[in-house]
């Protein structure tokens, strides 16, 4: 069972039967190709970014809204119209991709064209689009529509339409800034009528939209000369930054955000209160999980294991999945102990009635995520409470636990769940309260390697790698369904490692079928010419795996501020057998970077004991105290600590030959 909907957004379903969707006045003006004015043609530059290589005339999106039996049902027909100024822009739009998700949504009715400088116009031949399943994006299987619009060049303006469905949305977002210019982007929205229900807008980060009343049905929104957007590393998630607007409908009126806020946690601490009643079966379960526990913290620990391990969770929560993974929608605590099975929220629930089962004190906190925006009050729609967390009372605290998580441990939280303005739901005193912050030793890497220096400078050897915590989650997420040499790339990407001469081999993954446990990658590496060599002397940098890394940060400025989504920790244990004949010189580690708050790094280096090797050992803690986010002003301090850890790492050890004995 499902708690009571964000201010009912998504319950029109018992209102209303699906309806058709596009009206005959929109279809019209979607399947039209409009005119190319002999101006447009002429453009030679971008009037809103100079140096752009291309840019949207306009993007037009019509949008229908019905209703379905999972919620909101919508159409979106674009027209976007751009214009190509360069050689490399027509390269970038030789193909052009529209992703979506498999599951909730589809895309047809592509179309393109091409006019070229002269007038001359181009169709796509619709039978080359293409439609594919791609990899997974953030653990949703993506569908992809590809088409490669007709004889692109500079000077010449490519068109192309085409139609999305969009499947049980409780409200719809709009994006009001593209990844180029964008001269105009309309939004003809025509909203469903019912009585008694309101559409309501939310915008983000801008001011500069124009609305109007509604033609033939249809609400236009407008935003003009729009920036192109450009992320920055390690900046915050795209929809902090991009201007957006939300739509949803509601029955209730708006007032402060306060008493919106204490009125939503009230009804909802109504329903956790009646469904996690615990009954007779639930008691003695509860007592047979905790039996021989000696304290409220191994009490705890048994109940949240035991949701781990023997709790079936689909993780997605739509009636099809769950029928695919022979599990029924769950409408009790009794139904969902029976099956011991069902949604990531059901196994949330079912571990806050087994607690209450013990007479532990339990309260329900509902939860953002930053994984694309940061919550705040004034977003007065529970819509953006998406997860819940279940707050126990150990000894004299209150804990928060999510044991219905993915690849952590059985007191972690969700990443974009840490450091939060969770709602703590009761009956008369719902307030917002700060969910804990992340430790950087439960999120970390550990790289152990065994290297052979070669008196050609050659550096080779086996390393493996073991990712706990959130950096599990990544790497799990990362490596899933891939083979052969996506493996191999992918294992670079993630680890960091740069150089076009760098060979790597032997690649095991090992990740064995507990998903919590720590997840291990070993290769065997080879980095010709990695040392400098001259004629008596190697030139070595011992930390190897970190020698050869960018600089995370370059850019003297910035504009947004410096974000990383959770605090992780780095342990290196490297073991480096040098050539026959030669022997490190004074051998000193440089010194430690400590910045309060935000990382501390330290290395040593030291001879074996039979001094034919270098044992070099490595430290990084980053988001100490949960420090994970710096406003700009402060990029210079977090850019200058980066570069003294990056010169640490690229400090080099001298090696001479050593002298013939008499």
């Amino acid at each position: 069972m499902r708690p009571p909907a964000p201010v009912r957004t998504g319950c029109l379903a018992v209102l209303l039967a699906a309806t058709a969707l596009a009206s005959q006045l929109r279809a019209a003006q979607a399947a039209t190709w409009e005119e190319v004015p002999r101006e447009q043609l002429a453009l030679a530059r971008s009037s809103i970014e100079p140096g752009a290589g291309a840019e949207a005339i306009f993007w037009k999106v019509w949008v229908d809204d019905a209703t379905s039996s999972t919620g909101l049902r919508q159409v979106r027909n674009h027209y976007v119209r751009i214009k190509i100024f360069t050689e490399q822009a027509a390269q970038d739009y030789s193909k052009i991709d529209i992703d979506y998700p498999l599951l909730d949504a589809s895309v047809d009715d592509v179309d393109a064209r091409t006019t070229q400088p002269d007038g001359t116009i181009v169709p796509l031949d619709r039978k080359t689009v293409v439609k594919v399943t791609v990899a997974k994006k953030k653990g949703v299987e993506i569908r992809r529509r590809s088409f490669a619009p007709p004889a692109l060049r500079p000077g010449c303006v490519v068109e192309y339409r085409y139609r999305e469905e969009r499947f049980g949305e409780k409200a719809s977002a709009f994006d009001l800034q593209l990844d180029i210019p964008v001269e105009k982007l309309a939004y003809f929205v025509r909203p469903l009528k019912l009585r008694g229900w309101t559409l309501r807008q939310m915008r983000f980060h801008s001011t500069a939209v124009a609305s109007k009343g509604a033609v033939n049905g249809y609400f236009e929104t407008t935003a003009e000369n729009l920036p192109a957007y450009k992320p920055e590393p390690f900046d915050p998630p795209e929809y902090q930054q991009r201007p957006w607007l939300l739509d949803y409908y509601t029955t209730e009126e708006l007032t402060s955000a306060d008493e919106f806020w204490r009125g939503y946690g009230r009804r909802i601490w109504q329903w956790f209160e009646d469904y996690t009643e615990p009954d007779m079966d639930a008691l003695a379960l509860a007592g047979e999980v905790a039996h021989g526990a000696a304290s409220d913290d191994e009490r705890v620990q048994r109940l949240a294991e035991w949701i781990q391990r023997e709790f079936r969770i689909c993780w997605a929560d739509d009636p099809d999945s769950l029928r695919a993974a022979g599990l029924h929608p769950n409408r009790s605590l009794r139904e969902t102990l029976r099956q011991k099975g069902g949604t990531s929220a059901d196994a949330n629930l079912a571990f806050a009635g087994l607690a209450r089962g013990l007479n532990l004190q339990v309260r329900l906190l509902r939860v953002p995520s930053r994984r694309d925006w940061f919550f705040d009050q004034n977003m007065m729609n529970g819509w953006f409470l998406p997860s819940m967390q279940i707050v126990v009372q150990v000894g004299d605290s209150w804990r928060a636990y999510a044991p219905a998580t993915r690849y952590l441990a059985w007191d972690m939280l969700p990443w974009d769940e840490e450091a939060q303005p969770a709602l703590l739901c009761q009956r008369d005193s719902s307030r917002f309260v700060a969910t804990p912050a992340g430790n950087p030793e439960r999120s970390r890497v550990t790289r152990v390697g065994t290297f052979v220096l070669a008196e050609d400078g050659t550096v080779e050897g086996d390393v493996t790698l073991s990712f706990t915590g959130h950096l599990n989650e990544d790497l799990r997420t990362a490596f899933a369904g891939l083979g052969g040499s996506d493996v191999d790339s992918t294992l670079v990407r993630e680890a960091g490692w740069s150089g076009t001469s760098l060979r790597i081999s032997q690649v095991r993954l090992v990740a064995g079928r507990d998903e919590r446990a720590p997840f291990a990658v070993s290769c065997h590496l080879v980095l010709p010419e990695f040392a400098t060599v001259t004629g008596k002397h190697i030139y070595l940098e011992p930390s190897v795996l970190h020698a050869r890394r960018s600089a995370p940060f370059t850019a003297s400025t910035r504009r947004a501020p410096v974000y990383f989504r959770y605090p992780w920790s780095e342990r290196d244990s490297l073991s480096l057998r040098l050539p026959e004949g030669w022997k490190a010189e004074a051998v000193e580690a440089p010194e430690p970077v400590q910045e309060p708050g935000v990382a501390a790094f330290e290395s040593s280096l030291r001879p074996s004991e039979d001094g034919r090797s270098l044992v070099y050992l490595r430290s990084l803690r980053v988001g100490e105290r949960g420090a994970i986010f710096f406003p700009a002003k402060e990029y210079p301090v977090v850019k200058r600590l980066f570069e003294q850890i990056l010169e640490r790492d690229r400090v080099a050890v001298t090696l001479s030959r050593a002298e013939a004995k008499p």
